[in-house]
């Protein structure tokens, strides 16, 4: 019998708490065990269990895990829309990456083999698997936002009494989980970075070539990758926001209840007058028979501000002739810009700076980096390669993405 739309959802609308509790068990389930569920979630007078049962094998909702086995699994469309639904979703994976890695570098290739032969429909099938796994990446990214707002919130929600180190545990556990993925797939110097720019410039070879007569499907891919791109920052910004302000508290937590430790360790071992000796503060005591004068308490605040005694600080009297390091590099860093704009455009940044500066080492490399790539007047581009090159300074070696710098 053929599955009809309205049948189907007909029968998920008057049986949600069934198909969930269906859906919120692990693994496969046996007949015998969605049997006893439907017993406890059917009503006998409008429905007999025996028809339940059998319309959820003839509306294929249940599949048998094997060819003539007893045991069952949901639909993967239906699972996958009752986690979406209750906000349920899984996290993407640095493993789920690698492979649409791979499926975009496969479409790629296809695409320009198609292109250099001029051969239409190599590209054209070639487009529809990068337009699929473009909007898979888009939907793992809903997802893993999704779980990120549901672990925070089952997290927030959760009273049981754990300790300090079990809770900062877990944060850094979520953010390993759900963050690291998300990190990877924004990074500049990233393979899907790198995959994607690849796939944007075969997509724009084929329609700037005319191999594939349909720009919708190419049209559509570029926009995608546009979107997925700005998507993932915001995901990725959205999940931090989340995540980082449970993990600031625990962690001054986490240091706070180290702290406690090691001094309940010192007080164990040390004796009671040596504990007193070098961590009480040796405040005057006044008598409390009569209240205190003006000069005992003026004593007993300089007891305490003078606790523990510090040796008064020591001037250097003597006048240097040199100028301070510090300064002379404030003022290389300032200078830099004046200098870099005599000789716009720059093809590679980082290049220029070591050979116009051999004498500066690696920290005040990186310093002279920072001040040109952030200044408001330079346009400032990362290599398309995205393959990094090594650079020899003073002290040691800068592997840094080719940078060109030219006139904002």
């Amino acid at each position: 019998m053929q599955i009809t739309p309205k049948r189907f959802f007909d029968f998920c609308a008057t049986h949600v708490p069934l198909l969930h509790t269906i859906a919120a068990r692990p693994g496969d389930v046996s007949e015998a065990q969605v049997r006893e569920i439907i017993r406890s979630h059917s009503d006998a007078q409008q429905e007999m269990p025996e028809t339940t049962w059998q319309r959820l094998i003839d509306l294929q909702i249940l599949l048998p895990l094997e060819e003539g086995s007893a045991h069952y699994v949901m639909a993967q469309p239906l699972l996958a829309l009752f986690n979406y639904l209750y906000n349920d979703a899984l996290p993407t994976s640095p493993e789920i990456i690698q492979g649409y890695i791979a499926a975009l570098e496969s479409a790629r290739k296809r695409m320009m083999a198609g292109v250099e032969a001029l051969d239409p429909l190599p590209v054209s099938m070639a487009a529809n698997e990068v337009d699929s796994t473009l909007r898979r990446i888009q939907e793992d990214l809903e997802a893993t936002h999704r779980a990120v707002m549901s672990e925070v919130a089952r997290y927030k929600a959760d009273r049981a009494s754990v300790s300090v180190r079990e809770r900062y545990m877990r944060i850094v556990s979520l953010m390993d989980l759900y963050v690291h993925p998300l990190v990877e797939i924004v990074r500049v110097d990233g393979l899907l970075a790198h995959t994607l720019s690849h796939t944007d410039q075969a997509l724009s070879a084929a329609r700037e070539q005319g191999v594939f007569t349909e720009v919708g499907p190419l049209e559509r891919n570029e926009r995608q990758i546009r979107a997925l791109r700005r998507r993932s920052i915001h995901t990725l910004n959205e999940s931090r926001k989340e995540l980082q302000p449970l993990y600031e508290v625990l962690r001054r937590s986490s240091a706070i209840a180290h702290g406690a430790t090691l001094a309940l360790n010192r007080l164990r071992y040390l004796k009671l007058d040596e504990w007193v000796e070098h961590y009480v503060v040796q405040a005057g005591r006044s008598s409390v028979e009569c209240p205190p004068t003006d000069s005992v308490l003026r004593s007993t605040i300089d007891h305490v501000v003078a606790h523990p005694p510090q040796p008064p600080p020591v001037l250097n009297m003597e006048e240097s002739g040199g100028t301070p390091s510090d300064y002379v590099r404030l003022l290389w860093l300032n200078n830099l810009k004046t200098a870099i704009k005599e000789e716009l455009p720059v093809n590679d940044l980082t290049d220029w700076l070591v050979k116009s500066f051999p004498e500066k080492g690696t920290a005040d490399a990186l310093l002279g980096l920072g001040r040109l790539l952030f200044d408001p007047e330079l346009d400032v581009a990362f290599s398309e390669s995205g393959k990094p090159r090594k650079y020899r300074t003073r002290d040691g070696v800068l592997e840094v993405t080719a940078i060109s710098v030219k006139h904002a």
